[in-house]
């Protein structure tokens, strides 16, 4: 059967939806495209790790319609970019008359729509990648000195994904909304270590990183020659922060040129809480 694929890197196979990985993408960037979790992208494709690899074909969930609750922050202008439909979809499908929203208001979302605007299921003939989306480096390769020491099954790693997608709220610390050192600070709270409140504060407070493991802070600075954002290094090149950009916590490259230029060295914390 022919398959028709989106501009998005997306792919429809008759009625069938996969999602071929284009460079860039990420498993938050294609949960958040396609209205679905990172946890459920990860199971439907038998992964044992986040990082995926260009080309890689990934199974999406079925079709159908979809639930969202409204969170602090959330628009329908923001909930329609998220999900890939429109403002106006939205409001036909909730049988709105007015844009507002109400946290805690539950809301329908329009199952996921191919390029031939067909909404789709997922691909049962999308087996998962051999690999399971891992990706082995030289670790000579990066320029920013970025060790191997990476286990899909740590503690660290499986607390960062909970968080994936709270949004961002600068100055706020809650289950809800948390800045970019509120959300590495929690992390760690979670590991039963406590970290400063502050950006600049975590910097000071630890020794530098040369070579990267997972678990070590990385800062960054935005704004000029101060240190103004932090975050979590994951290992094999990808950390998580708190991002005021994307307006939630997200898995990004480390290695993308955005934040090479800004990126001012990393602080590791005790390494023997993470194992």
């Amino acid at each position: 059967m022919a398959q028709v694929s989106s501009p998005q890197g997306g792919s429809l196979e008759g009625p069938a939806l996969s999602h071929t990985v284009a460079p860039g993408d990420t498993l938050f960037s294609i949960a958040r495209r396609y209205g679905t979790t990172v946890e459920e992208l990860m199971r439907l494709n038998g992964l044992d790790t986040f990082l995926i690899q260009p080309g890689q074909v990934l199974r999406l969930p079925q079709g159908g319609e979809r639930i969202h609750v409204v969170a602090p922050g959330d628009t329908l202008f923001s909930l329609a970019r998220r999900y890939g439909t429109t403002v106006e979809e939205l409001m036909r499908l909730n049988g709105f008359s007015t844009p507002g929203l109400k946290v805690g208001q539950t809301l329908r979302i329009p199952a996921p729509r191919g390029e031939d605007g067909s909404r789709g299921k997922a691909s049962p003939e999308s087996p998962p990648s051999p690999q399971g989306g891992g990706h082995t480096r030289d670790p000579g390769e990066s320029p920013l000195g970025v060790g191997e020491d990476y286990d899909p099954e740590s503690p660290l790693l499986k607390i960062v994904l909970r968080y994936l997608g709270v949004p961002y709220k600068y100055g706020a610390n809650s289950p809800t909304s948390l800045d970019c050192s509120a959300f590495v600070a929690q992390v760690y709270a979670e590991l039963g270590i406590a970290l400063p409140r502050t950006t600049r504060e975590q910097f000071q407070a630890f020794p530098a990183a040369e070579s990267l493991r997972p678990g070590d802070l990385v800062f960054f600075s935005f704004g000029g020659k101060d240190i103004d954002h932090v975050g979590l290094y994951l290992g094999r090149g990808v950390f998580a922060h708190a991002s005021s950009y994307g307006s939630r916590v997200v898995i990004e490259s480390l290695e993308a040129p955005f934040y090479q230029k800004a990126y001012r060295g990393a602080r590791r914390v005790v390494q023997e809480a993470l194992r």
